[in-house]
């Protein structure tokens, strides 16, 4: 009698795109800081970075509601997971990227892309050309890189997740994370405000001198744009923040925006790959910089955080704009 093996394939419209990734106890940084820090490794996402939550999720329902091709204008991490994403969709997929885009990260993208345009000065100018395209094309569907519902209730996983990895009877005190145009951070909040006896998680956002699009709306109480932008995290470079990130400043009172210099990022960018064998962008440095530099110290001594020893979940976002010569390089500008 002939046996036969059945082969169970997974449907990407019904299936994470995303991997649960680990929440790491860090020994070095828990001993060096005095507070329990815990690391979330989005790095490890297979696409390098946490926008495969979110954007993924936002793929899956463009094609459920009949979408026949991605347009994508990012030069960075969301280029390459939209890309990635309509691969595992089996759409196609266009990124218009500006042409301040770096070389190696324009190959990343063009690795899975099924059209690269490379358009326009910024990630505005391309974004207006990947409307046109869209416009143009039925069945075409822009995917932002951060200013979506379904994007922030993807990214809301992680803290689905962070429930479940957490020592058992624990919860974070505090979520560390960088903040470009707060997508992220609305997914976090949204996560931590389904969850009774969380809402009162304290939030530290960082972002680098240059890139603080959101911190000017912290400052200002009014939802303001950047002239510009001048920094080495480029993946923070958003001239303004998506309006449900500044609506959750009245909304979740403990939320404390703090700024570092682009030396601080690519500082704690070369101490964590020393303590974990990690490469990780200037962009994710920013909030390891809160560790790093004392920042959590400080604003727990000016009464900010509550007293104690503190369990802090670090958000390590990605870094897949950094290679050993990137690093080497940022190490001579910065003379570190």
């Amino acid at each position: 009698m002939e046996s036969k093996t059945t082969t169970i394939t997974k449907d990407p419209l019904t299936t994470n795109i995303h991997i649960e990734t680990p929440l790491l106890k860090s020994s070095v940084l828990t001993e060096k800081c005095g507070f329990n820090i815990f690391l979330k490794l989005e790095n490890a996402q297979v696409t390098g970075s946490y926008k495969v939550r979110g954007i993924g999720k936002l793929c899956q329902n463009a094609v459920m509601n009949g979408c026949k091709q991605f347009l994508s204008p990012s030069g960075g991490n969301a280029g390459i997971t939209a890309a990635f994403c309509a691969r595992q969709l089996g759409v196609p997929c266009t990124v218009v990227v500006p042409e301040t885009t770096i070389p190696f990260m324009i190959e990343k993208i063009r690795h899975d892309a099924t059209q690269l345009i490379v358009m326009g000065k910024s990630v505005d100018e391309a974004s207006a050309r990947a409307k046109e395209i869209a416009s143009e094309t039925p069945g075409s569907v822009v995917i932002h890189p951060f200013d979506n519902p379904i994007i922030w209730a993807g990214h809301s996983t992680i803290v689905d997740e962070i429930e479940r990895q957490m020592p058992e009877g624990t919860k974070p005190d505090v979520i560390l994370l960088s903040v470009g145009g707060g997508g992220l951070m609305c997914g976090i909040l949204q996560g931590i405000h389904k969850r009774p006896g969380w809402e009162h998680i304290h939030l530290v956002t960082m972002e680098t001198h240059g890139t603080q699009s959101f911190h000017a709306c912290v400052e200002s109480k009014e939802w303001v744009e950047l002239k510009e932008i001048k920094s080495i995290a480029k993946t923070l470079g958003v001239k303004k923040v998506c309006r449900r990130a500044f609506d959750w400043i009245s909304e979740h009172k403990e939320i404390h925006s703090e700024l570092v210099s682009d030396r601080q990022a690519v500082s704690a960018c070369i101490q964590f790959a020393d303590d974990h064998r990690f490469l990780v962008s200037p962009s994710c440095g920013a909030a390891l910089a809160a560790i790093y530099d004392g920042i959590l110290a400080d604003l727990q001594t000016k009464g900010s955080l509550p007293e104690g020893k503190l369990n802090v979940v670090v958000i390590v976002c990605g870094g897949n704009e950094v290679t050993l010569k990137e690093l080497d390089h940022w190490k001579e500008e910065f003379d570190l």
